[in-house]
């Protein structure tokens, strides 16, 4: 039975965060991934090419050793692992399921704003004390969006929530109770 990318990349990260947690390296470790995403986001498709079997496995190598190369122990072992298993383009699930258990320890929600108009900085900031509040987590990053169409008010959603303040949805609920 093969196993689905979410879940190996759950099982992955889950291991790596045990481990570097207990050695006290999980904010190097978490900004160590962050940068090894960053560099398979600029280099869109950087996974596929080093699971598929388009390059020779010299070629693999070599950029395989250059993303090693001043890796710690732990983010190094991770990506032979990925590598040796046929897994790289998992590696940027892996880093995000190790993020989310990086905040989830920290107790840090993060979430979108959808809004009719831009908000201010003040104005997301206050958005965001006041949802961290409610949800009674640490902080609340907030990512912000804008969409017309909501007319008014705001949605707030993050993973497993949306809470729904828009003028649409009102108008949508009073037209749902004169209809019956």
């Amino acid at each position: 039975m093969s196993l689905d990318k979410t879940t190996i990349a759950k099982r992955y990260s889950k291991a790596l965060f045990e481990i570097v947690s207990e050695k006290g390296q999980r904010d190097e470790t978490c900004a160590e991934l962050n940068q090894i995403q960053q560099v398979f986001n600029d280099n869109e498709g950087l996974g596929k090419i080093l699971t598929d079997k388009g390059l020779e496995q010299d070629q693999k190598l070599g950029i395989l050793n250059i993303l090693i190369k001043d890796a710690s122990t732990y983010v190094e072992n991770l990506i032979k692992m990925t590598f040796d298993y046929g897994r790289m383009d998992y590696l940027t699930a892996i880093i995000d399921e190790f993020n989310n258990l990086c905040d989830a320890d920290e107790k840090i929600v993060r979430a979108k704003v959808v809004s009719a108009i831009p908000l201010s900085d003040q104005q997301l900031d206050k958005m965001a004390e006041q949802f961290a509040k409610r949800l009674k987590v640490s902080e609340v990053v907030l990512d912000s969006e804008v969409d017309d169409s909501i007319i008014g008010g705001a949605i707030i959603k993050t993973d497993s929530l949306i809470y729904d303040g828009s003028i649409q949805t009102q108008i949508n609920q009073i037209r749902q109770r004169l209809i019956g």
